[in-house]
């Protein structure tokens, strides 16, 4: 049994809905100051109870990982390829231990700073998850306004279908209180005020710095048609495209603040406190929980979005469409699988040496220049192949990469880094070169001498002029003398 799983699942609901009957009886009758003390009893989680029975042990029949994927443009300083599986579940590492069983049919688990898929199931499948454009609406406000400016609600807005805060015509809010409404409570009022914002009040324009977004990551099977995730047919995306987006968006300071945050104090537009709360349950029963966002179009087809976080690895778990009864369950069978079987250590050291090569008499070592981590599977090194390559051309310099290493992990995943030569080589210049850069190094100085140069020539020539011109005249005057 699971404890993390069962134990949330019977109590919390209650332990929330008290939590939230005092929130209600704080604003209404002690005010402010207990709308505060509220807010923080629902910051401060019950984890440490949990802690005892993961010590005890429970069934981990979750093992370690499963085949690989590309993932997106930034993979902290190496190239992962493309090492998918046979069909569209992960399997466990080098196929020895058994994947998590879980209901969803769709998810994707992914490590945040290398970018390993350890598992998937059915990740390339589109599906319509409102949650992802909850958190593209969020991104892209992050990335294109200032949080601190003031946003008026519109009359479009407030029409909004679906979940809402029922904003009210004409009030006025900071747009990062309702970036966080946004993410904690799916406001889709919130949601159209801030696309308003952003995009000058053409939401079609707002959709497409979505889209636009979409692509700059390599969320290839994403489209987006509106930023409240209101059902669009035309809208759709994958547990890998999400993983993409969440991975990336982290990253900033700013969208993961509102995207770790568990409650939000908000004002209405009577400035009465209200406290918003995230409705990913797992915020308060997942050990190393720091960030989370679920969403639905279907109740029983549920979205969970959750990363977290145990000694020096992140993980990204995601499922899609899951059945509201297992949803939690899934999500924390996933997270589990991860960090009970897996290690993220040290792939290259910074300034490793990989590669000693001849170049013109000279001994070039090429080395890393940052540490490269990777994932692997508890007690396996998980390095199947290595091969160094040098391409050595002059100048040979510290700055420019002068050859290239690639692994192969045991679930084929490839990972390729740059080589640099640990010192300099720099061929002896000849004279025409020492020239070309004495006056690239000091050219304000020659251009100024170039000036004074031309200046001179000109002088001169004007003076030549002159006496020519006297010369002339003496000639002519001498042959009238003469006559």
């Amino acid at each position: 049994m699971n404890i993390y799983a069962a134990l949330p699942a019977a109590i919390l609901p209650e332990l929330r809905s008290v939590a939230a009957s005092c929130a209600e009886d704080g604003m209404k009758s002690r005010g402010f100051l207990f709308s505060i003390i509220t807010a923080f009893v629902l910051t401060v989680t019950p984890v440490s109870v949990l802690a005892g029975y993961e010590a005890a042990g429970f069934d981990v029949k979750v093992p370690a990982a499963a085949a690989s994927k590309a993932a997106g443009p930034d993979t902290g300083g190496f190239v992962i390829a493309d090492a998918a599986g046979t069909d569209d579940i992960g399997h466990g590492a080098a196929k020895r231990v058994p994947s998590p069983e879980i209901s969803s049919p769709s998810a994707i688990l992914v490590e945040a700073e290398t970018g390993q898929v350890l598992y998937y199931k059915n990740s390339e499948d589109p599906l319509h998850i409102s949650a992802a454009c909850k958190l593209m609406t969020v991104l892209v406000a992050v990335e294109n306004t200032s949080l601190s400016s003031y946003v008026t609600v519109s009359s479009d807005s407030v029409d909004t279908e679906g979940s809402a805060l029922n904003l009210e015509v004409g009030a006025k809010y900071m747009m990062s209180d309702l970036l966080y409404a946004v993410m904690l409570t799916s406001a889709n009022d919130a949601a159209v005020v801030v696309a308003e914002s952003v995009s000058s009040g053409d939401i079609n324009k707002f959709v497409g710095l979505m889209n636009d977004t979409a692509h700059r990551l390599g969320m290839t099977q994403t489209h987006f048609s509106n930023p409240t995730g209101l059902y669009d047919e035309s809208q759709h995306t994958t547990a890998r495209d999400l993983s993409l987006l969440v991975r990336y968006a982290i990253k900033n300071p700013q969208f993961n603040n509102i995207y770790s945050s568990k409650v939000k104090l908000w004002y209405d537009a009577s400035n009465t406190p209200r406290i918003l709360t995230s409705s990913n349950q797992l915020f308060w029963s997942y050990d190393g929980l720091n960030g989370g966002k679920i969403g639905y179009n279907n109740k029983n087809q549920q979205t969970v979005i959750s990363t977290a976080t145990r000694k020096n690895m992140s993980l990204i778990g995601i499922v899609l469409d899951a059945p509201e009864q297992t949803m939690y369950t899934d999500t924390t069978v996933l997270l589990d699988y991860g960090f009970a079987n897996f290690w993220k250590s040290t792939l290259v050291s910074k300034n490793e040496l990989i590669k000693t090569v001849e170049y013109e008499g000279n001994q070039v070592k090429l080395v890393s220049q940052s540490d490269i981590m990777y994932v692997h599977p508890i007690g396996e090194s998980y390095i199947k192949e290595f091969e160094a390559t040098a391409d050595i051309k002059p100048p040979l310099k510290r700055t420019i990469p002068a050859g290239s290493a690639t692994y192969i992990l045991g679930d084929d995943t490839e990972v390729s880094i740059s080589l640099y030569p640990e010192s300099e080589i720099i061929p002896v210049e000849d004279t025409k070169t020492k020239i070309q850069k004495k006056i690239n190094e000091n050219k304000d100085i020659f251009l100024i001498v170039a000036v004074l140069l031309a200046i001179e020539a000109i002088l001169l020539l004007f003076n030549l002029g002159k006496l020519f011109a006297r010369l002339v005249s003496f000639i002519l005057r001498r042959i009238r003398d003469a006559n």
